[in-house]
Formats: C-alpha cells, structure tokens, sequence
C-alpha cells in the first residue's frame, strides 16, 4: 500500500492559511490606515476651509465696521444739518417781525415824543424814551393798546428832568409789552 504522508499537506495548507490571514489583515490594516488617512485629509481640508472663511468674514466685519463708523458720521451731519435748516427756517420766518415791530412803534407814536432804548427778550419788549408831558405818554400807551400787535401795556417808570441849558421839563419813561407774534 501506498502510504502518503498528509501531515505535509496539513502544515502546508497551514502555512498557505497563514499567509492568507496575514495577507489579510495587512490588507485590513492598510485599508484601515487608508481610511484613517481619508478622514484626517478631509478634517484637514475642511479645516483650512474653515479658517478661510473665518478670515474672510473677519475682513468682512471689519469692513462693516468702517461702514457702521461712516454711517454714525452721516447720521450726526445729517442732525447738525436738520438743526441748521430749522434755524435758517426759523430765521427766515421771523425776518420780518423786527421790522414790523419798528413800523408799529413809529406808527403809534405821537409828536414830541422820542424812544431812546427798545430791549426785547422773548415776546417782552422794554421802552424807553423822553415825552414832553405826561399826556404823551397816555397817548402812545393808548395807541399801542388799540394795536394788534402788542398786549399788557405796563408804564414802570415815569422821571421828570431838566437837560443842562434848558428851561424845559422832560418826562423820561420806561413801559413793558408783549408782543404778539
């Protein structure tokens, strides 16, 4: 009888099985590493993408905030602006009320009669000045009454005095108004 021996093949199958689950698991660990490499790269790429976009927007607010800088700016002129239109507005409505104020006085002012001071704050008007007499006074204090222009006539001060070198008695007065715009 033919004898074989089968323990040769066994060591080889074995020695082929070996190879083939080292082969194997090399095979698996490349893969594995390849795999780990793969996701590293991607990490890294999406990283620098990341930081990219981080500068980028950086840049971006940075210049939104020249902008915001530049906006603040304009938004004060344009408020310095609105005041120095009101003003000019205010000044051009009230251009005329001085004069109108001057045309009144010498409308309603009698003959011998003199204004020397004319002081207004506000709506209040301080007049001052020399009459001949006292019915002077009265009369122009009665014509501003009638006027539409000025309210609450007050005479506060009435003086008599002589100028040097004359012989004439002279009434110096002070009355307040109001003046209606």
């Amino acid at each position: 009888m033919i004898r074989i021996n089968l323990l040769m093949a066994r060591a080889v199958r074995r020695k082929v099985g070996l190879r083939k689950e080292i082969s194997i698991s090399v095979f698996i660990l490349l893969l594995v590493f390849f795999i780990i490499g793969l996701f590293q790269w991607i990490y890294w790429n999406q990283s620098d993408a990341l930081e990219r976009q981080i500068k980028d927007k950086k840049v971006e607010l940075e210049k939104l905030r020249a902008l915001k800088q530049q906006i603040g700016k304009y938004k004060a002129n344009i408020k310095l602006l609105e005041k120095k239109l009101e003003i000019i507005n205010e000044l051009k409505k009230n251009k005329g009320r001085p004069v109108r104020i001057l045309d009144e006085l010498s409308t309603h002012m009698p003959d011998k009669m003199c204004l020397r001071t004319l002081k207004k704050k506000g709506a209040q008007l301080e007049l001052g000045g020399w009459a001949l007499s006292d019915e002077v006074i009265a009369n122009f204090m009665t014509n501003l009454q009638r006027s539409k222009s000025f309210r609450g006539i007050e005479l506060i001060v009435t003086e008599r005095f002589k100028p040097a070198g004359t012989d004439v008695n002279i009434k110096k007065f002070t009355i307040t108004t109001t003046v209606i715009q």
